[in-house]
């Protein structure tokens, strides 16, 4: 059974750590499979599978390797088998970025973490962006950063402007569950788990009448 790992890349500056970059792995292929747009790290971490890389974090303040996936990985994972299905090995690595970088599990507290580091001149707006000959890589982007708003979420806003400018440049095509009044996309992973397989199911319905191919389940 391919059995995917999911690998990432952490920063430490102050009381706050970031995730710089992350990806999950099926075998061996270095090729991309995907990439997804999310709002900002989870909780995955090195805790456990390499206790060695958290304290190189918490010592040099920079660290990469291979670590736990949280329920947003796990949410990718099953989405990734629905696409490519499963009767033979998936190959290669669907990435992961977000609008920012600051990992925190509350989305909520993150953003006003965020907001506040922005406005303290403490964090740049533009940190998480790739390069567009980075993006231009991905066979598709899925957008799911949440459909939760706040008037005084300025910087938030800002960073999706800046985000979707560069993906519309890039001419990637993109995908996702968006909502129906504003110009958001539901993250895939539900707070609520029992509702976690219906956002499956709904965002490989959307992918097989973007892409016009058949998904697999299961």
């Amino acid at each position: 059974m391919n059995q995917p790992k999911a690998f990432g890349t952490f920063t430490k500056r102050g009381d706050h750590t970031y995730r710089t970059s992350a990806y999950i792995q099926w075998g061996d292929s270095e090729q991309s499979i995907g990439a997804c747009l999310l709002l900002n790290p989870g909780s995955a971490d090195f805790n456990k599978i390499n206790p060695d890389l958290k304290e190189t974090l918490n010592t040099s303040f920079k660290a990469e390797g291979e670590i736990k996936p949280d329920p947003t990985m796990d949410q990718l994972m099953l989405l990734i088998e629905g696409i490519y299905g499963k009767v033979t090995p998936i190959a290669g690595r669907l990435h992961i970025y977000n609008l920012f970088n600051i990992q925190n599990a509350k989305s909520i507290h993150a953003i006003d973490q965020f907001e506040a580091l922005i406005n303290a001149g403490e964090y740049e707006i533009t940190e998480s962006l790739v390069t567009l000959n980075e993006l231009q890589k991905h066979p598709w982007l899925l957008t799911g950063w949440g459909v939760e708003r706040k008037a005084k979420w300025r910087n938030l806003e800002q960073a999706k402007k800046i985000w979707l400018n560069l993906i519309s440049e890039s001419k990637v095509p993109t995908f996702g569950k968006k909502h129906k009044v504003t110009n958001n996309y539901y993250h895939p992973c539900p707070l609520i788990p029992t509702r976690r397989p219906d956002m499956i199911n709904d965002l490989l319905t959307i992918y097989q009448q973007k892409f016009n191919k058949q998904h697999f389940q299961s």
